[in-house]
């Protein structure tokens, strides 16, 4: 099974923002989709997928990746249609941000309020349609919905993990240290 890992970016705006990358349409793995900016790991990052997340976290959106501070491991998940397992990495970054997206694989950056995730049923089961051995099949999935951003699969599952951690926008661990400090 291909492994990845993806760093959920949250921003300590006075009212939280979690960042959401929307992929290049001319990707192979899920072009266009909404997602967290993240990717496989590769032999340089020692398989070690929160540095591979951190890797792939600044070369999609351009900011450092000192200045994400990784407070948490979610739950891993398993992509529905390319059976890949990806390693979810809660990080906090201050404000401000400043995107230079890397246009090869980053169409366009999204910054949506947390507190919209936690409105009741923002977060809420639905079917998608997946390509499986080549025929469109349904499946189960996890689904958000946001000016215009459809979020589903893996990482509407990981936010439903993130919900699930953290019941209430002030359970969110916005001052807490990083992992390993």
């Amino acid at each position: 099974m291909l492994q990845a890992a993806v760093v959920v970016p949250l921003i300590r705006y006075h009212e939280p923002a979690i960042v959401f990358v929307r992929r290049a349409a001319h990707l192979r793995r899920n072009p266009g989709q909404v997602a967290f900016p993240g990717g496989v790991i590769d032999v340089a990052d020692g398989e070690d997928p929160m540095i591979a997340a951190l890797r792939e976290f600044e070369e999609e959106l351009g900011v450092r990746k000192t200045r994400v501070r990784i407070v948490d491991h979610l739950e891993v998940v398993v992509t529905l249609s390319l059976n890949v397992s990806v390693s979810p990495y809660l990080g906090v970054l201050d404000p401000p941000v400043d995107y230079k997206l890397d246009e090869r694989e980053t169409e366009s950056v999204h910054e949506v309020p947390v507190d919209a995730l936690y409105v009741p049923g923002a977060v809420r089961e639905g079917v998608e349609p997946i390509e499986r051995d080549g025929r469109q099949v349904f499946v189960n999935s996890w689904l958000f919905d946001h000016e215009g951003l459809h979020v589903w699969g893996a990482t509407a599952r990981i936010l439903h993990g993130l919900l699930s951690r953290y019941p209430s926008i002030t359970a969110l661990p916005l001052e807490t240290p990083e992992i390993g400090a």
